[in-house]
């Protein structure tokens, strides 16, 4: 009976270091480690910005509806190319019949859409721009994305704020001493990109960019 109870100790010592798992803090050692997440923010100006414009036209006859359309697009890129817009595009088109349901289904006429979209570099010339597009023809200013160049350099600079805001989490939780031992980046935590929507009659003033950092820091 005393051997099989030695047998049945040491299969279980066996299967215990089998399935042993490492933990955040060992007491055996008093090993420990703490993470942390560390983020920060930095504002960066914008020094280009696209433009995204619609035109439609409506004819009771289809071919009249695409061919005013595409008159109207093609007289409108070309004066943007000319002014010094740059990336210049056609970004969808379609045409359909649209139909009045008021009063049962009749026909109202032949939609046409198309959707371009150009590049400018001087910001202070994004009203003059839309005021040009609407005077040619445009029907709706979708939206305008804001973009920066020194997006890269102001994002390395979140990154080390981040990682300072970090370090000063870490203290507060008790790992005053402590070292950093690993650093994982969230890269998907911020954008080069400010969409605004347009409306008519907004001021267009300095609208800087929020560079997102964030970082996971491992300290021990």
């Amino acid at each position: 009976m005393k051997k099989k109870l030695l047998f049945l100790i040491a299969i279980v010592s066996i299967l215990a270091l089998s399935f042993s798992v490492d933990v955040p803090v060992q007491a055996e050692t008093g090993a420990k480690y703490i993470s942390v997440i560390g983020d920060a923010t930095v504002e960066v100006a914008p020094d280009t910005a696209r433009i995204s414009a619609e035109i439609q036209t409506v004819d009771m006859d289809s071919v009249k509806s695409k061919d005013c359309n595409l008159e109207i697009t093609n007289k409108i890129m070309l004066d943007l190319k000319n002014s010094g817009a740059e990336k210049v595009m056609i970004d969808s088109f379609s045409t359909y019949a649209c139909y009045d349901y008021n009063d049962g289904k009749s026909l109202s006429g032949y939609c046409t859409n198309t959707l371009i979209s150009f590049t400018i570099e001087n910001l202070d010339e994004t009203k003059t721009y839309i005021d040009k597009l609407v005077e040619d023809g445009v029907t709706s200013i979708r939206n305008i994305t804001y973009s920066s160049s020194n997006f890269d350099k102001a994002y390395e600079e979140a990154i080390a704020l981040a990682v300072e805001n970090a370090k000063s989490k870490c203290q507060s939780l008790g790992g005053e001493g402590m070292e950093i031992v690993s650093i994982k980046e969230d890269y998907t935590y911020s954008s080069n990109y400010l969409y605004k929507t347009y409306c008519d009659g907004v001021e267009f003033g300095e609208q800087n960019i929020s560079v997102n950092a964030k970082v996971i820091v491992r300290f021990a």
